[in-house]
């Protein structure tokens, strides 16, 4: 095997973590909140969850840094990779949202208060691996940077306005 097909399936699989790591620990996440109040056991899962999700990203940036470092022209000139890029990038900004403001202050509550934000950042997440998944398995994107990162915007609007109208359905307001 060559480092590309290595690099590739190093990218994979650490993409594969990523994705379902963040799909799973949106889901049990949604789940623990249910009640409002989250156990120590499903803060447990909660932060194991987002140390698989962080795995996955670091395997997934450093294999597609020694991809990029393969062929440097060629992805510079390729709008797909532009835009996964900047959605991997949103990706992590939000994931360091999320675990350096947003799950410290569930540990200290035990309960939630910011539903909505949470919520968002949900659906950011899961629209964003998505895309990103979308994008890397498709061989060939002929459009351009823009429409790509317009398309992803539009799917990011609708994710969010279909949280904020089920947001009492996600995480009721009141306890049970």
């Amino acid at each position: 095997m060559d480092t590309k097909t290595i690099l590739t399936i190093i990218h994979l699989f650490g993409a594969v973590l990523g994705a379902g790591g963040a799909f799973v620990s949106d889901f049990m996440f949604l789940k623990s909140v249910k009640d409002q109040n989250i156990s120590d056991t499903e803060i447990g899962f909660l932060q194991l969850g987002g140390k698989v999700v962080w795995a996955g990203l670091f395997i997934l940036v450093a294999s597609g840094a020694g991809l990029y470092l393969l062929d440097m022209d060629r992805y510079l000139a390729s709008s797909k990779f532009l835009a996964k890029t900047t959605i991997v990038g949103v990706i992590i900004a939000n994931g360091i949202i999320v675990h350096t403001i947003h799950i410290p202050q569930i540990i200290k509550d035990k309960y939630v208060k910011k539903r909505l934000v949470l919520l968002v950042s949900g659906a950011i997440s899961s629209v964003s691996w998505s895309s990103a998944l979308v994008l890397g398995a498709l061989r060939h994107v002929p459009y351009s940077y823009i429409h790509i990162m317009s398309v992803y915007a539009g799917f990011l609007c609708i994710a969010i306005l279909i949280t904020m109208f089920y947001k009492e359905k996600l995480i009721p307001s009141r306890r049970a």
